[in-house]
């Protein structure tokens, strides 16, 4: 018997209506009429079946920070907001609350993967876990003290246990995560780097976001960030490299000879005035990119069809080129890019994938009339739009109602947050 048959959908990666049978998180069964029992039947006559999306950059549970500093460059933002706001409320109610707002926000907009990187993140997966989403976790690692930490051994040694208490689970995995070059030594990134080799983990790192973190970089190292990165031996197949906006042609080379992957936040790039990343020139380098929303604070949503719209848009008004990327590959890296990046074998409608995919609603005015489903989806969708979400073939989301998370929670513990957040700025202006 089957797990799960969802039936009669248009699979938009082969232009056909098909029945998708799974069997133990796996797609197993592409069929025009599949004649089989089944433990959950989906009725998808009239609906679309794509691939889910893997949102390959954020800090999820910033949910709760979102909104506040609009309109700041990145350091004031942070400086002046984000981090005064973090030192006052950062917790693990407020990140187990904080990460409930986002998930719930990500399996709406079609997402069944996220690579965090924040504080507490055993709350994260604490709701991962219970929302049934898959995610790559890792404690955010600095030179500088945080309620997590006091020195950069201290975070070492936390992240090195948060790994072993969470190594070999089905959905959850560890991630290393140096925050920086800019908040970050060489030495601390070269233990990160050993770390990440004895625990065999992955390294999520932001890199050459802004102008000036490249020019503080040349200052500080007499390098790029990029080369710096390079000369440490810190690049690899296993460093995934969040935002990479500002690189020149030598540092696009070394990127594709480590086989290193670029994470691209395009939205989030956009609204603090970081740049625009030249994903299109990495793209035909044979670089491996894929798409990430950034955090809630700083896009200001973990809405992946957006960025995807978002990015492919981008990629042709900076090149001054329509051809400069098109619907499929865009969806690519949205998708099978993203899961493939951390080892997953999903992203993709074939027998053997894992049975992460979306059904999404056509039956809307800005979706009709569907000539081809695929740009549709990529110009035209919006989350709303998305119907049912499968993750590893379960059911998050069926006909709109999310399956594995209480709705009304998630509202109530937004309203409890902005009142505490609120209280606080107000007594902050006043004194």
């Amino acid at each position: 018997m089957l797990d799960l048959i969802v039936k009669k959908a248009l699979v938009a990666e082969k232009g056909k209506v098909l029945d998708i049978g799974v069997k133990d998180g796996l797609i197993v069964r592409m069929e025009e009429n599949l004649q089989e029992p089944a433990k959950y039947l989906i009725h998808a006559q009239g609906k679309l079946l794509f691939p889910s999306f893997a949102n390959m950059h954020t800090h999820i549970s910033m949910s709760l920070l979102r909104g506040l500093g609009a309109d700041l460059p990145l350091m004031d933002w942070l400086q002046k907001v984000i981090w005064v706001l973090e030192g006052e409320f950062v917790s693990p109610e407020f990140v187990r609350d904080g990460a409930l707002i986002g998930i719930a926000e990500a399996i709406r907009s079609g997402t069944t993967l996220f690579m965090d990187m924040y504080f507490f993140e055993e709350a994260v997966a604490e709701v991962a876990l219970q929302a049934g989403i898959r995610a790559g976790l890792g404690f955010g690692i600095l030179d500088f003290p945080t309620k997590v930490a006091k020195t950069p051994e201290e975070y070492l040694r936390r992240a090195k246990e948060f790994a072993r208490a969470f190594k070999g689970q089905e959905l959850i995995f560890p991630v290393l995560c140096p925050h920086a070059v800019y908040t970050c030594s060489p030495d601390t990134l070269k233990k990160a780097h050993q770390l990440a080799q004895e625990e065999d983990l992955y390294i999520h790192i932001h890199v050459a976001e802004t102008k000036s973190e490249v020019e503080g970089a040349l200052e500080k190292f007499g390098k790029r960030p990029v080369e710096h990165l390079y000369s440490l031996g810190f690049l690899s197949e296993r460093t995934l490299m969040a935002h990479v906006v500002w690189t020149t042609e030598e540092e696009r080379e070394l990127i594709k000879s480590s086989g290193a992957k670029v994470l691209h936040c395009p939205e989030s790039n956009l609204k603090l005035a970081s740049g625009i990343a030249p994903i299109s020139d990495y793209v035909r380098r044979g670089i491996h990119v894929c798409l990430g929303t950034d955090g809630p604070a700083s896009n200001d949503n973990l809405d992946m069809l957006e960025e995807l719209s978002t990015m492919i848009k981008l990629q042709k008004g900076a090149n001054l080129d329509a051809k400069a990327m098109d619907a499929r590959t865009a969806l690519k890296i949205a998708t099978e890019k993203g899961f493939s990046a951390v080892g997953i074998k999903a992203g993709r409608i074939e027998i053997g994938y894992s049975a992460d995919f979306i059904l999404l609603d056509p039956q809307k005015p800005h979706l009709q009339p569907l000539y081809d489903p695929i740009a549709q989806f990529v110009y035209s969708a919006r989350s709303s739009d998305v119907d049912t979400v499968v993750c590893n073939g379960r059911v998050l989301m069926e006909k709109g109602e999310l399956k594995t998370l209480d709705e009304e929670e998630v509202l109530h513990v937004a309203k409890k947050w902005k009142e505490r957040i609120e209280g606080f700025l107000r007594d902050k202006i006043i004194h």
